[in-house]
């Protein structure tokens, strides 16, 4: 372990923070002379810990996932050892500790230092995480459609009709075409197409893209965040409520976690459809079949493609009324 007693570091930046994870060695560093006070970077572990003689009550820390609290013996005195899971999150973790011993320098208790500074925290700490923005749109358009689609169809047939929890290839499948719906937030309609088989229609099956713009709300009254849109769908499902329930939950959504989606948004355009047809700029397992030499061999494939200047085109039932219609 390399044990750095001399130095006393006022503060570290987040790539000194990521050198010392890359060390391979623990590091130890003196940061306060009384009370003693020690930081420990484990990148084994990835761990951070802090040490300081036990004074006082514990800190309650049982509600993080992310923090454990032991007493231990050293040197025949007792020690407090705050460890800190600093996986994803090594700057964090220090900035962290960095507090606690601000506060600890300022003559609070331990516990007073440590609650203190896990309040700005709270959320990291207790394992909670959104999802992220590429998935937070992606959910968005989808639910979108499917609201639309259980206030035309019903919720039977449209939660029959939706196949984005199930991994299928396209978003949903009703009655006479297929549709794969995308959604961003730039002012083209520019849109990430994530594998050569997303775009490839099913054989006698009309395939379209369901393009959907949406831009940030602020405090317009037409705004919405996530968990608005997956409440008022929710309040119009009766039967297939655990169904739907189940589905987002398998995309990464917990009601635990709807404090942290704020982010409201409203729609920038009205959606657009595009048959994917031979004319459509797709890049699919067909085409590459065609003209990739060794085709076994590539991968994966992920791509853009901007419809912002291509004619888009009428759509039937359910989505008829939902996108524009083309002049």
């Amino acid at each position: 372990m390399t044990t750095n007693a001399g130095d006393n570091p006022s503060h570290l930046d987040p790539r000194t923070v990521e050198e010392y994870f890359r060390l391979g060695a623990k590091s130890a560093f003196t940061l306060h002379a009384e009370p003693p006070v020690v930081m420990e970077i484990d990148p084994g572990r990835e761990e951070i810990e802090l040490r300081t003689p036990a004074a006082g009550s514990e800190p309650e820390v049982t509600a993080f996932d992310r923090l454990s609290l032991l007493r231990v013996q050293r040197d025949g005195t007792e020690w407090f050892r705050l460890v800190v899971d600093a996986r994803e999150m090594h700057y964090e973790a220090y900035v962290l500790l960095e507090s606690i011993v601000d506060q600890l320098k300022s003559g609070a208790s331990f516990r007073h230092a440590v609650s203190e500074a896990v309040s700005s925290l709270k959320d990291l700490l207790a394992g909670r995480s959104r999802l992220t923005e590429e998935k937070i749109l992606g959910l968005l358009g989808e639910l979108l459609v499917l609201t639309h689609a259980v206030d035309t169809l019903g919720e039977e047939a449209a939660m029959t009709a939706w196949l984005g929890p199930l991994a299928e290839e396209h978003d949903f499948a009703f009655e006479q075409f297929d549709a794969e719906v995308k959604t961003t937030k730039s002012e083209s309609r520019v849109h990430v197409i994530g594998s050569e088989t997303q775009l490839e229609p099913e054989p006698a099956r009309p395939l379209y893209l369901v393009s959907i713009q949406l831009t940030r709300a602020g405090l317009a009254e037409q705004g919405f965040t996530l968990p608005s849109v997956i409440a008022d769908l929710r309040s119009r499902l009766d039967q297939t409520r655990r169904t739907f329930d189940a589905a987002i939950e398998g995309l990464g959504w917990r009601d635990a976690d709807a404090d942290l989606y704020k982010v409201r948004h409203q729609p920038r355009s009205t959606p657009r459809a595009y048959l994917v047809d031979e004319e459509f700029p797709a890049i699919t397992s067909g085409r590459l079949d065609r003209v990739v030499p060794q085709r076994p061999h590539v991968a994966s494939v992920t791509y853009r493609v901007n419809v912002t200047d291509l004619a888009h085109s009428g759509i039937g039932a359910p989505l008829d009324d939902f996108c524009e219609e083309p002049e």
